[in-house]
C-alpha cells in the first residue's frame, strides 16, 4: 500500500467517514474502520481489512495481516462476558463446556503469532480457530503478537476493544489449566484486577477425558494432535488422532495422559470441515 493511500485512509478514518476515494480507479474503498463494524470478514479481500482476510479463500487475493486486535461475530449487548483464552484444543473446549453449563456469555480470545499466523506453542492456524468459533457459534477476539512486544500489553489492548465494542464488563478470565499451580498463580499475578477462573483444575482425568468423548460423539468433532508427540519406539505426526486407544498408550509409558505438560497438543475441529 502506498503513501497516498496510507494517508487518504487515515485522513478518513480520522474524519469519521466510511469511504475513500480511491485516486487510481476513483471508486469508493471502505475504512478499517467501517469493515471492523461488520463483525467479520467478508471474502472478498478488501484493501483494509481489520480481519487479516481471514475468510478469503484464494490464497493469492490474501494480502492483509492483523495489525491488532479484532473482535469477530459479535451481536447483541451483555452487562458482563466471560473472556476464555481459547487455544483449540480439547482442554479449551472442556472449559467451555463449563461455562455454557453455567449459561455464560462467553467470548473465546486467541492469541498467535503475528508472523506466522499460528498459535504458537499449538501450532494451530488462526483460520482453523476462526472455523471453530464459527461452528460454535461464538465471538473470538484475535490477537496478534509482534516479536518484541510485551504478551500483557497485548492481550489489555484486547480487552479494552472488547469492553468497547460490546458495552459489556469483562466478568471472569477462563483457563483450561488442569494442575499446574505455578501457570496458575502465574495467571492471577499478572491480572491482579480480574477474577482468574480454571473450572477444570484439580479434576479427575477419568472424569474430564469421558466429558471429552461425549462432547467428541455429541458435537461430531475429531480430535487430533496439532504438535507432535514422542513416544519410545516413534514419533506420532501432527493429524495424528487422540483417542482412548492413544490414552492408554500415553498412560502406560508413564506420560500425562492430559499431555499438561507440554508432551503435545491437539486440535479440536468439526467432521468434515476443510483444515486451514
Amino acid at each position: 500500500m502506498n503513501a497516498d493511500i496510507d494517508s487518504l485512509h487515515l485522513a478518513a478514518c480520522n474524519a469519521g467517514r466510511d469511504t475513500y476515494i480511491d485516486p487510481s480507479s476513483g471508486y469508493q474503498v471502505l475504512t478499517s474502520k467501517t469493515l471492523l463494524k461488520q463483525g467479520a470478514c467478508c471474502g472478498n479481500s478488501c484493501r483494509h481489512c481489520p480481519y487479516g482476510h481471514i475468510n478469503v479463500g484464494d490464497p493469492n487475493l490474501i494480502k492483509q495481516s492483523f495489525s491488532a486486535p479484532a473482535l469477530m461475530n459479535w451481536s447483541g449487548s451483555d452487562e458482563s462476558v466471560d473472556i476464555l483464552f481459547w487455544s483449540g484444543g480439547k482442554d479449551s473446549l472442556l472449559a467451555l463446556q463449563h461455562l455454557l453449563q453455567e449459561k455464560k456469555k462467553v467470548i473465546l480470545l486467541t492469541s498467535f503469532g503475528a508472523l506466522t499466523s499460528r498459535v504458537s506453542i499449538q501450532n494451530i492456524h488462526i483460520k482453523n480457530i476462526a472455523k471453530q468459533a464459527e461452528f460454535l457459534k461464538l465471538p473470538l477476539c484475535l490477537v496478534p503478537l509482534f516479536p518484541n512486544t510485551d504478551y500483557k500489553t497485548s492481550i489489555e489492548e484486547a480487552f479494552n476493544l472488547i469492553v468497547t465494542q460490546t458495552g459489556a464488563q469483562i466478568g471472569r478470565l477462563v483457563f483450561g489449566d488442569l494442575h499446574l499451580e505455578s501457570i496458575r498463580q502465574w495467571r492471577v499475578d499478572t491480572w491482579p484486577q480480574y477474577l482468574i477462573h480454571t473450572p477444570l483444575f484439580g479434576l479427575p482425568y477419568e472424569g474430564l477425558l469421558s466429558q471429552l468423548w461425549q462432547l467428541q460423539k455429541t458435537m461430531d468433532l475429531e480430535i487430533t494432535l496439532s504438535s507432535e508427540l514422542t513416544m519410545p519406539k516413534e514419533v506420532l505426526a501432527v493429524g495424528t488422532p487422540y483417542t482412548e486407544e492413544l490414552v492408554q498408550q500415553i498412560k502406560e509409558i508413564g506420560l500425562d495422559a492430559m499431555l499438561e505438560n507440554g508432551e503435545a497438543h491437539t486440535l479440536v475441529f468439526p467432521k468434515g470441515w476443510k483444515k486451514y
